[in-house]
């Protein structure tokens, strides 16, 4: 009886082993996350191995990020299908609809920043003290707020000099901000995806483009952009937010929200904008690899556009005014936290 027992321990112990095993993996919260940018791309890459590798540490194993490898929607239905529960957690670009955010154009201001990290840290405090209130996120949770890196004007002939040159030219933007600074200063924008840019340049459908520099490497753009213009802080900013369905947030133990908000937030901002900041270096150096010219706008060139962009402000103060947030205020407090952040640097 005794050589049986003896038998049978390890046995007994490895099924013991294995149940808990089991009950540890059962125990395993998996949250499904997907994007609408390429495999390549920097959000996608973020999403799929620096950020889903802090959310499982950070938890402990609790929770596990499982990236699909195609999306179940576009970007401009992005947001709805988080909603519906398509997917638990995605990102959008408000600029994709335009109409539905208005708030969020605080961050899509020209001359903010050069840097989208400390854009994006100073977006998410401002809109966690200003700008949450405004429920513009209603049906999902904003777990984070962020920004590429600052849009440059970019030309595959000679570089836009003035107003003047920009008088009727198609310019490709990406919406929001863009599309309203690109209309002020008389060009024309056009709303297409940035991977069709090479297309859309080449056969001549558009004259030029509204973008970062990160696009250069990703799409063949270096073989067709001669020119690119800058200004400080950048013609346009993009806004984005990682977003997450308001249902699968609320079914997480008090453990594995506390976990997940601990790797959203400013920390997510900061990465996320370091992750542009970073594919925005590279980008530039492809491009200037490739014999590209960059220019900065010349002051008069700068005149025009800061003399465009006031009424633009004005008109969003006025937009947003039945929301009873101070808009005013809101954006000379993300000016002042950016600067804050630079000279800590």
């Amino acid at each position: 009886m005794k050589t049986v027992t003896k038998k049978l321990l390890p046995l007994i112990a490895g099924g013991i082993i294995m149940a808990a095993t089991m009950s540890s993996s059962a125990a395993q919260t998996v949250l499904t996350v997907s994007g609408w940018t390429p495999p390549r791309h920097h959000f996608t890459k973020l999403l799929q191995d620096e950020w889903a590798k802090q959310v499982e540490q950070e938890s402990n194993g609790l929770l596990k990020i499982r990236y699909l490898p195609r999306a179940p929607m576009g970007a401009a239905q992005t947001f709805d299908g988080v909603r519906d529960g398509l997917v638990d957690i995605s990102f959008i670009s408000h600029g994709n609809t335009p109409g539905r955010f208005r708030l969020t154009k605080i961050a899509e201001f020209p001359f903010l920043a050069d840097k989208a990290e400390d854009l994006s840290v100073a977006y998410q405090r401002v809109f966690e003290k200003h700008l949450a209130k405004g429920n513009e996120h209603e049906g999902v949770v904003p777990l984070a707020m962020f920004t590429p890196g600052p849009g440059h004007l970019m030309s595959p002939r000679a570089e836009y000099k003035n107003k003047a040159s920009l008088q009727g030219q198609k310019l490709r933007a990406p919406g929001g901000m863009a599309f309203d600074l690109a209309t002020s200063l008389g060009s024309v924008p056009v709303s297409r995806p940035a991977s069709e840019l090479y297309e859309l340049l080449n056969g001549g459908i558009v004259d030029g483009a509204l973008m970062p520099a990160d696009v250069f490497g990703g799409w063949r753009l270096e073989e067709l952009i001669r020119n690119v213009v800058s200004v400080p802080g950048g013609f346009y900013n993009a806004s984005f937010a990682l977003i997450m369905n308001e249902a699968k947030f609320n079914s997480l133990t008090d453990a594995e929200r506390e976990a997940l908000l601990k790797v959203t937030g400013e920390s997510f901002s900061r990465i996320a904008g370091r992750a542009s900041d970073e594919a925005d270096n590279r980008g530039w150096k492809i491009y200037e690899d490739s014999g590209g010219q960059r220019q900065t706008a010349s002051e008069t060139f700068f005149a025009e556009i800061r003399d465009a962009v006031g009424p633009l402000e004005d008109a969003w103060h006025a937009n947003v005014a039945d929301t009873g947030i101070d808009a005013k205020a809101a954006l000379d407090e993300l000016r002042d936290e950016i600067k804050k952040i630079e000279g800590q640097e």
